[in-house]
């Protein structure tokens, strides 16, 4: 047991992303809009997501190295597929994940600063620790901040849950099952509780782990792991709808679409169950939340492409590590001008990203599922019948709503 606690790491890398976007805004967003009516969708897309992540910690475990490795294996062209699919979605997701975080931070500080300068700061932060202390300081720092926001959570969901719901008695709120209301849930279930291609990072991240440790995970200590990050992430995504629907639900109270409006409203759910003494910590603590998961993805994203790219084109010769940090300045340029131009309008360049990321989850799902089963996994390694059927209900459903979003969005069902 001491050697699994020892373990883990990566799971809350993990965790770390989904606390972020996914929790603090779409959560809070499900609650204060339809109050309790979409816990069973937030259980739903937990469960029918969770083969395709636990096979990234299963892989490395089994095999040693990455999810990368393994569709090279199955060939050039399963590679190829992801690095174009995550090129896609990961330029829209830093963009959006860092322009919260950089709403948070003005927030905080009140400096007047634009949205893009506040951006640049805190990319040129990430860039700075990673360089400092790549994996060291990502797994050390994460522990402390997710230490941090559960605490104020939870604190500031029992208050809710002792104060009542702000709805007068009786109030009957809108109904989330409308076409009108396809865009939110889709939004709502694409980075819930993260994105799939998160889980060619846990592999990474296990791999990084193995290397800092001198030792490779066992299976056991792989899946406690996972299963420790995966389930904090799920309670705090029901934690943080509680607090949407104590505070905002039944009140006539809307979201702003402005980012610095946004994360004070955040801010103030807090304080209304607090009290005005906890704006600062909670303020703090939020801007801590979403200032990891800026790091960890501006850490991930280059790191799984410039593998990927390496493998996929053994031809290349170009290092490893001067191709991530190449693309890793390169995609924080573009991310920055996509904010410069989207950032006023926060909320709508979150959905148009999480939506992006749903819409090709069903990619990222079959892969993982097309290695797992695949004669490079050892066949007592493989998932049972359980995780195997749970993995085709889930790529069937992704699948159906996604295609039903297109046809509501490009068809003329809306």
């Amino acid at each position: 047991m001491l050697n699994r606690w020892k373990a883990i790491g990566p799971g809350l890398l993990m965790a770390g992303i989904a606390i972020g976007v996914s929790h603090l805004v779409q959560s809070t967003r499900a609650g204060a809009n339809f109050g309790f009516q979409l816990v069973g969708v937030i259980l739903l897309i937990n469960v029918l997501k969770y083969p395709f992540f636990e096979y990234g910690h299963r892989y490395a475990a089994v095999k040693g190295e990455t999810l990368l490795h393994g569709y090279k294996r199955m060939g050039t062209g399963y590679l190829v597929a992801f690095l174009i699919m995550q090129l896609i979605a990961a330029l829209a997701g830093v963009a959006a994940v860092t322009g919260m975080t950089a709403a948070l931070a003005e927030n905080v500080l009140s400096l007047g600063l634009h949205h893009t300068v506040w951006s640049a700061l805190l990319m040129a932060a990430c860039i700075t620790i990673l360089l400092i202390g790549d994996y060291k300081w990502l797994d050390v720092s994460m522990k402390g901040i997710m230490a941090v926001l559960a605490l104020a959570t939870i604190s500031a969901c029992v208050m809710a849950l002792f104060r009542g719901p702000a709805a007068p008695p009786g109030f009957s709120g809108p109904s989330p099952w409308t076409i009108a209301n396809i865009g939110f849930l889709l939004a709502l279930m694409g980075w819930m509780p993260a994105p799939i291609e998160i889980s060619v990072y846990q592999s990474l991240w296990v791999n990084a782990r193995d290397e800092a440790k001198g030792r490779k995970t066992t299976m056991e200590e792989a899946r406690f792991d996972f299963n420790a990050g995966y389930s904090i992430s799920l309670v705090m995504a029901l934690i943080f709808l509680t607090l949407g629907a104590f505070a905002m639900h039944g009140t006539g109270e809307k979201f702003a679409e402005n980012g610095v409006e946004f994360a004070a409203q955040l801010v103030l759910i807090y304080q209304k169950f607090l009290g005005g003494w906890a704006g600062p910590l909670v303020a703090l603590a939020a801007f801590a939340t979403m200032f990891s998961t800026t790091l960890t993805v501006i850490d991930a994203n280059p790191r799984a492409l410039s593998m990927g790219t390496k493998l996929a084109f053994t031809k290349w010769n170009v290092k490893e590590r001067k191709l991530r940090w190449s693309i890793l300045l390169v995609g924080c340029l573009i991310e920055l001008i996509i904010l410069h131009f989207w950032g006023d309008g926060l909320k709508r360049l979150i959905d148009v990203a999480i939506t992006i990321g749903f819409l090709a989850g069903p990619v990222f799902a079959w892969l993982n599922y097309r290695l797992i089963t695949s004669s490079h996994v050892p066949a007592a390694n493989q998932p049972g019948v359980f995780l195997r059927c749970l993995s085709w209900l889930g790529i069937a459903f992704f699948v159906f709503f996604g295609l039903f979003y297109l046809l509501y969005r490009f068809g003329g069902l809306g």
